[in-house]
């Protein structure tokens, strides 16, 4: 191989379809589905050292710790971390991502990765990466297609044509989420295959097709590029021009217009995790097709998928089943139907009342919480502060707060003076006295905090000192 290729993964996506363990604030790529690791972090791992570059992630502003996180605590090595203001879809990220590399390496071969698929058999995967490498030689954009296995509504589907390059064919064309008879007569064909969203391009191809096919898109992006801010380890891309890009997938803008587009059939094990349905064919059933937890009990359950976080589950005589329980909700539906569930999303969203969201973990650069409990005047949370971390020197004008540490050793800032807290140990902050939690050691530092007073919300923070350049300036 005389030439590394540059990895970007796509980590912008919320997963909504996986509603309730997907949130906007947890999105699908960091669950850990048929795996001890997120599916961001298996992506990253399936990066062969010999082959690539370190990554270009790109992903959203709000998601920015969760991404740190993963790559902070797996020491895992990266090239750029891009934050979009919002989602404006795959066109848009592939595009700055690619602009980006190329001005540092205008001969660079590019592959485009989902953070959030399964693929279970890495040395496949890299073996037929290496072996396409000569068709974007030739100036074609690679996708990669996968041999339905069931007439997928949910999936798009690419056809072949005749002509054959490498170990590749020419694209006929693309099918969008087809009707279920539509899909019954592509699998039966052998020159269909589900799009897998996975593309292998050269750097200056790419450039091409987008200056042909959409160019205010490549200079846009440019413009963008040029003013990117720098904050902490992210590149932070500015909310008042990318909000102009246009919100289509690079499949429509590309893909279905170039005449230099080819499918690579595929034969590893890929899931695309994007639907409770595909959850169920991504992980391991018992005799009866279930999937279930430690706190679910089934009796006469069949081809079901049903997991609990919080609570016990008893199911039976029941047959095609989604049940999922998380901290956000319950699903309950039929396996098998295809009901839209971004449309029923919308609908809770809209009756969320406003309140502190309880059983949801927030991150932060130094660590993350979650607020267990809350009443009127009184909030519990879990506190967990990351080694070698620091919350920001502050006070609060409507709160006071006691701390309790349950876990590693606390080392607090309490107007001037400073001490340690270890294990079941406990101090008082009253409001307005200015304080920090520091954690010096090697280990987790994990604190129940109960704050009291009127008004319990994030946003009574008074931030004095902060490592991580949260104080605004005027």
């Amino acid at each position: 191989m005389k030439k590394k290729i540059y990895p970007v993964i796509l980590s912008g996506g919320i997963g909504q379809r996986l509603w309730p363990s997907s949130t906007e604030s947890f999105p699908k790529q960091f669950l850990k589905i048929n795996s001890q690791n997120s599916l961001l972090l298996n992506t990253l791992k399936r990066l062969d050292k010999d082959l690539f570059f370190p990554a270009t992630i790109i992903g959203n502003f709000e998601h920015r710790f969760l991404i740190k996180n993963e790559l902070v605590i797996n020491k895992i090595n990266y090239r750029s971390i891009f934050l979009e203001p919002m989602r404006k879809n795959t066109m848009a990220s592939i595009t700055l991502c690619t602009l980006d590399i190329i001005k540092k390496d205008p001969k660079a071969n590019i592959l485009v990765l989902p953070a959030d698929h399964i693929i279970n058999e890495k040395k496949e995967f890299i073996k037929i990466i290496r072996n396409s490498i000569k068709i974007v030689d030739q100036g074609l954009i690679a996708t990669f297609g996968i041999r339905p296995n069931n007439p997928s509504t949910s999936m798009g589907y690419i056809t072949s044509g005749k002509k054959k390059i490498g170990n590749a064919f020419l694209i006929k064309n693309f099918i969008e989420k087809p009707a279920i008879e539509k899909a019954k007569s592509l699998i039966k064909s052998k020159n269909s295959f589900w799009n897998s969203g996975i593309f292998l391009f050269s750097g200056k191809s790419l450039l091409d097709e987008t200056s042909i096919h959409s160019p205010k898109t490549s200079n846009l992006a440019l413009k963008i590029l040029d003013n990117v801010k720098d904050d902490m380890i992210f590149r932070v891309l500015p909310e008042n021009i990318f909000k102009n890009f246009k919100n289509i997938p690079f499949d429509k803008a590309i893909m279905e217009k170039t005449k230099n587009a080819a499918v690579v059939p595929v034969n590893f094990n890929w899931f695309d995790v994007g639907s409770w349905r595909g959850v169920w064919d991504a992980v391991q059933k018992d005799k009866n097709k279930n999937s279930t937890n430690d706190n679910v009990l089934i009796d006469k359950v069949k081809n079901s998928i049903i997991w609990s976080k919080n609570k016990k589950i008893v199911v039976i005589g029941l047959d095609d089943l989604v049940l999922i329980e998380d901290d956000d909700g319950i699903l309950v539906k039929k396996k098998s139907s295809n009901f839209d569930m971004k449309s029923i999303i919308k609908k809770i969203n809209f009756r969320k009342i406003e309140k502190i969201n309880t059983n949801e973990t927030v991150f932060r650069p130094w660590g993350e919480y979650k607020s267990i409990y809350t009443e009127k005047n009184f909030l519990i949370k879990i506190l967990k502060i990351y080694p070698k971390s620091k919350i920001s020197l502050q006070y609060h004008n409507k709160r006071s707060e006691h701390w309790i540490v349950v876990e590693g050793c606390a080392s607090v800032t309490k107007g001037k003076k400073t001490f340690k807290l270890n294990k079941d140990e406990s101090t008082y902050i009253a409001k307005g006295e200015v304080h920090r939690l520091s954690n010096e050691t090697k280990t987790n530092l994990v604190i129940v905090e109960v704050q009291t007073g009127i008004y319990l919300k994030e946003d009574d923070i008074v931030r004095l000192e902060d490592i991580y350049g949260r104080i605004k300036k005027n």
